[in-house]
């Protein structure tokens, strides 16, 4: 989109924000049986009234812009809704064979997807029957319908769908299995199993966490008690501190004289991807390695973006190609605390945007967070300000000093205690916070709302000019979403 002359705020700020804004809204709205073509004409809709009634500057071609993002709005809408609803589950007996890609514990089985020759398979196994990921076998068994949790809100079959499953199926025997090739599957377990058998318990459970994005029980179960557990999610964070020490190594003398600007720019690329896809590809990875990959070409292409159009880029992109993405709570909850930090920065960064954001971020998130989880501790707003810094600073001086020990080299596993020591620092220190902030807050409609309007407001101020104007068509934005939603 061609920013307009003269003109700094809403279309020309972050074009792309109201585009993800219409889409999300179609797929949310064909989640309730309202048909393809209603949903995207009202999400379109929306787009272009939020457009009219926000921007109180509209300058020559203002219109033309406006009916041009509509139209591409809708045109996106259905195409996303018609991805959607064109699945269809395989059923029948397979017998079908290949690699093993994911696997992890899932409520009280666990599951391997498996990429085979005729789609991708969810495998849910049973005690005797154990796969690691890398492995290639062949496998029998009955496709049998995602399965339905009358009891919650959560939609395993698109969270699945979501990571390009095609069917589930019970085997009810594995007929062949052998040692995976050189993959990216086979490269992770190696490395899982390396980081398990060498390094001390809570040093081990971080690592995993930001290498390969398992999470340790008793780690997960503490994060969740300080308000932090989006630390051990590969996310925004993980992904910027991964493209941060790759920049940072890519900037050292001996490289810079070798590699040319764009040299190391498409080297700090390939490095960024093969982390995302190393951790485990979750949609909040990805969202951050798209964004952070839209800033490196802008650099190249001489331009500086809107974070909240970089943003928007990666979130429309993910849906446009998975659009069962926006169902799923990681992305959710990645993408409002990106669109938020992104909308703050717009305005300008300083110790007040600083300490505003983790209350902010707390807000926005927390009608989510709380619908899934039940109640969402209060002490996270504190114990997030302190946990970022020092995880910025642990996860790569941990990172470190675990390199000798993961490499077999004498005394590498007491080198790696120093950062195990830091680890337990930190757990009595976040213990100690959130003694002092011991409460949690359950869901409620009234605290959803005041979250909601937060996060409305927040985007607002960080599109257009401060007034009345903006304040009162949050407020109406916010009593639409009530109503539809």
């Amino acid at each position: 989109m061609i920013p307009l002359p003269g003109y700094d705020e809403g279309i020309a700020r972050a074009p792309l924000l109201f585009l993800l804004g219409a889409v999300f809204t179609a797929l949310a709205l064909g989640d309730r049986e309202m048909s393809p073509s209603a949903a995207g004409a009202a999400a379109s809709l929306m787009c272009l009234g939020i457009l009219l009634l926000f921007s109180g500057r509209r300058p020559a071609r203002f219109l033309s812009y406006c009916l041009a993002l509509f139209f591409l709005a809708f045109f996106c809408s259905l195409f996303s809704l018609w991805r959607v609803q064109s699945f269809s589950v395989s059923r029948g007996r397979v017998l079908d064979g290949g690699e093993v890609i994911l696997e992890r514990p899932w409520g009280s089985s666990r599951v391997a997807v498996v990429d085979g020759g005729s789609g991708r398979y969810l495998l849910r196994l049973r005690p005797d029957q154990s796969v690691m990921e890398g492995e290639t076998l062949t496998f029998a068994g009955e496709a049998v319908p995602f399965r339905a949790r009358g009891d919650s809100s959560f939609r395993e079959d698109l969270y699945w769908r979501a990571r390009g499953v095609t069917a589930e199926v019970i085997p009810d025997e594995l007929l062949s299995r052998r040692e995976g090739r050189f993959s990216l599957p086979d490269i992770r377990t190696a490395l899982r199993r390396n980081i398990l058998l060498n390094l001390p318990p809570a040093t081990r459970g971080y690592l995993l966490a930001a290498f390969l994005g398992v999470r340790d029980p008793s780690l997960a179960d503490d994060h969740r008690t300080w308000g932090t557990a989006h630390l051990l999610a590969v996310s925004g964070f993980h992904v910027g501190l991964a493209a941060a020490a790759a920049w940072k190594i890519l900037s050292l003398g001996a490289l810079r004289r070798r590699l040319s600007f764009r040299g190391r720019i498409l080297a700090a690329s390939v490095l960024l991807w093969a982390y995302a896809l190393l951790a485990g590809g979750a949609p909040s990875a990805l969202r951050a390695a798209l964004m952070v990959q839209s800033v490196l070409l802008g650099y190249v292409l001489g331009r500086k973006g809107s974070p909240l159009n970089a943003v928007s880029l990666a979130g429309l992109l993910l849906l446009l190609w998975r659009p069962e993405w926006y169902a799923d709570l990681g992305w959710r909850l990645s993408v409002t605390a990106a669109l938020l930090l992104s909308a703050l920065a717009e305005r300008g960064a300083g110790w007040r945007t600083a300490l505003a954001a983790s209350p902010l971020v707390w807000l926005a998130t927390y009608p989510q967070t709380a619908a899934a989880f039940g109640v969402v501790p209060l002490s996270g707003i504190v114990v997030n300000m302190v946990a970022l810094p020092v995880f910025a600073f642990l996860y790569p001086f941990a990172a470190l000093l675990s390199i000798p020990a993961l490499a077999g080299l004498p005394g590498g596993y007491f080198l790696a205690g120093a950062a195990e020591g830091l680890f337990l620092l930190w757990q009595w220190a976040a213990d100690t916070l959130t003694s002092f902030i011991p409460w949690s807050l359950s869901w409620s409609p009234a605290a959803a709302a005041a979250g909601s309007a937060a996060f409305l407001a927040s985007l607002a101020f960080g599109l257009f000019r401060p007034g009345l104007r903006t304040f009162g068509g949050a407020l109406l934005l916010l009593l639409a979403g009530m109503i539809l939603f």
